[in-house]
């Protein structure tokens, strides 16, 4: 028999494994206890991702609206992306690097995301 690897160990959690190989894990998981800690750390991980992802999910009546159809006058987030992106677009030209470029895409991605993440929740929350 083979070593049992970690992503076995996962593949075996989900069920991804043949029949053959599964018998192995399980004999494995029966005599070594630190592949049985393994595990268990796994499984727990596990059933946290899971549950928080079942927490996370978007209720059914959630629907996704353009950025640009939003008034800036009841949009602070809006207008506090704005301001990132100037600031940002004010300081390009003294940075000159690639790290300060990596920076800038990143901070400008950012300054166009983060209203709508935010009005997408704020709006969800309201309708509980």
């Amino acid at each position: 028999m083979k070593p049992i690897e970690p992503a076995e160990l996962s593949g075996y959690l989900d069920g991804e494994l043949e029949p053959d190989r599964i018998r192995e894990v399980e004999a494995a998981l029966a005599i070594d206890p630190v592949l049985r800690a393994d595990y268990h750390v796994l499984a727990d991980a596990d059933r946290t991702w899971k549950s928080a992802a079942h927490i996370a999910a978007f209720l059914p009546n959630t629907q996704l609206r353009p950025v640009w159809s939003w008034s800036l006058t009841r949009s602070p987030s809006a207008i506090a992306a704005i301001l990132v992106l100037l600031v940002v677009l004010r300081i390009t030209p003294k940075l000159g690097d690639f790290v300060a470029w990596g920076l800038i895409v990143h901070a400008a991605a950012l300054a166009v995301v983060l209203p709508w993440v935010v009005r997408m929740v704020q709006e969800d929350q309201s309708s509980l």
